[in-house]
């Protein structure tokens, strides 16, 4: 199975605090590093799984690009895995009303609240954002720190996304994705 590892990153050098750590992550999984500009459907019909990265603080062009996310992902079948950014999009695209201004840098504690296969129990996760998601008809909390809500599933689909960076601070969550779903 192969996944598309998309950077939402406008700066080429923030590739290398949210994109380049997932790669690692990832490590011999067959896997592609593509920025979401140069992804059109063709591309996306190549791959088996998507994992949208995060970008940095100060990078909000991906919001002014969410109807090409829409239609680009509205039929893609196979899982996707949205960090930060990519939760806020897969969140906007699927129902959500907006975000809340609502900064958290720094570890914080999160407390899971439904079981799910990304992860179990309570644990310290790393934030790094300004933004965090609504609450959405479409999607499960799975997880909330004592500001934000920290993870979501879709409802019907193998769509999950996760405030925190898992490139800091719980690899595995990354790890777990790609053994869930791999055949």
């Amino acid at each position: 199975m192969k996944t598309l590892l998309m950077s939402t990153c406008t700066h080429a050098l923030n590739d290398m605090e949210f994109v380049f750590p997932i790669s690692e992550i990832l490590g011999k999984n067959e896997h592609d590093l593509v920025h979401f500009e140069d992804c059109d459907k063709k591309l996306l019909s190549k791959y088996d799984k998507i994992i949208i990265c995060g970008t940095s603080m100060q990078d909000f062009s991906y919001i002014d690009n969410l109807p090409f996310f829409e239609k680009l992902l509205s039929n893609f079948e196979g899982p996707i895995l949205g960090i930060c950014s990519g939760m806020q999009i897969l969140s906007l695209i699927f129902g959500a009303s907006g975000l809340a201004d609502n900064t958290e840098v720094g570890f914080v504690e999160i407390k899971t609240l439904i079981p799910n296969k990304l992860f179990e129990g309570n644990f310290q996760g790393y934030n790094l954002h300004n933004c965090s998601v609504n609450e959405c008809d479409t999607f499960k909390v799975l997880a909330t720190s004592d500001n934000s809500i920290q993870a979501v599933k879709h409802k019907s689909k193998e769509i999950y996304g996760i405030s925190f960076h898992p490139e800091v601070r719980n690899q595995e969550v990354a790890q777990s994705f790609l053994k869930i779903y791999s055949s």
